[in-house]
């Protein structure tokens, strides 16, 4: 399994941690199952935990499997407007917080991901931050035997 730096902004990672966010959305994404570590952007600039993410699922399969929902079909048309895929988030664990600061002193020239980016192109980031960003708590596991309706392509307010 390969692993990535994924970038969040702070409402999306705090979905996750509660664990209301079931799904990732995006544009693009590689079609593998993916572990990542999440940076969150400002004003935390850190990396904060990491997520097991399962293989994408087109959005528009959903469209098709709740094509009598004019609810969930509704959704789906919002999301497509701005997402293609959505990646289970099969399992979140928070880890020891690594700072931008900190980040940028291990390595002046860091730069923090716009999306994403595979670590294993960066080894030597990559061995830092699997010895710095060590677990904390509990890992918490998402069940998908009986996924709600209101999960698909789910709007936060």
């Amino acid at each position: 399994m390969r692993t990535m730096l994924l970038s969040f902004k702070p409402e999306w990672f705090n979905r996750i941690k509660d664990g209301s966010k079931i799904y990732e959305y995006r544009r693009t994404f590689p079609d593998e199952e993916i572990m990542a570590y999440m940076y969150v952007s400002s004003p935390m600039k850190m990396i904060v935990g990491k997520i097991h993410l399962g293989r994408k699922i087109n959005i528009n399969t959903w469209k098709e499997q709740y094509r009598e929902d004019d609810e969930v079909c509704a959704r789906v048309d919002d999301f497509l407007t701005r997402h293609e895929y959505a990646m289970p988030v099969l399992s979140f664990q928070m880890t020891k917080e690594i700072s931008l600061d900190e980040l940028r002193k291990f390595n002046p020239k860091f730069v923090c991901p716009q999306m994403y980016y595979y670590l294993e192109n960066y080894p030597d980031l990559f061995e830092y931050i699997k010895a710095n960003a060590v677990d904390v708590g509990e890992l918490q596991v998402n069940s998908f035997d009986s996924v709600a309706k209101e999960d698909i392509c789910r709007k936060y307010y």
